[in-house]
């Protein structure tokens, strides 16, 4: 009769372990990226819903201005009910919000950065934070006036992403193309 031999395998060899760190790693440079991109995608995501919500604003305060029989300036136009002065835009010639500033103007026009905030602000109620800072840690956005009428507010966490205002046509852009 033929005897068989045991043979007691009690761990990995050495080999065995090199091959599976290898595989790990390997793994973990291809994984790597995808996560990445995962982040970008989610800041990409975040600009796109709040231009659209923010052009969405722009146009219904411009469909209130024309319901009520404007064709010029409109001075502290009530755009949302019961919020008081915070619920108010200056309305400039073309129809489209120019600034939130209580005291009188008989021709208000969006032409400095405080200006673009305040129209941000009142737009976007409950907005993400703006501030004239890029520091994420400050605000979510950072207003600039860049030309008479315009404004773009950066996406701190990733400079690339921008909203574009032009409040001569009421146009808002978004742009959620970030560079690499």
């Amino acid at each position: 009769m033929l005897k068989q031999i045991a043979f007691k395998h009690h761990g990995f060899t050495l080999i065995e372990l090199v091959v599976v760190i290898i595989i790990l790693a390997i793994m973990a440079v291809v994984a790597l990226p995808k996560l990445l991109d995962l982040r970008q995608d989610a800041h990409v995501s975040t600009v796109q819903g709040t231009g659209g919500a923010f052009s969405s604003g722009i146009g219904l305060a411009n469909i209130k201005w024309a319901t009520l029989g404007n064709s010029g300036p409109a001075d502290n136009l009530q755009i949302y009910e019961n919020a008081g002065t915070q619920g108010q835009l200056d309305i400039n010639e073309w129809g489209y919000p120019a600034q939130n500033y209580p005291p009188f103007e008989a021709s208000p026009r969006l032409n400095n950065t405080n200006d673009c905030i305040s129209v941000w602000n009142t737009i976007l109620q409950d907005a993400p934070s703006v501030s004239t800072s890029s520091d994420p840690d400050v605000s979510l956005y950072r207003a600039t006036y860049i030309n008479a009428d315009q404004c773009r507010y950066f996406f701190n966490p990733l400079a690339t992403l921008s909203i574009y205002y032009n409040s001569q046509n009421g146009q808002v852009i978004t742009d959620s193309e970030p560079n690499n």
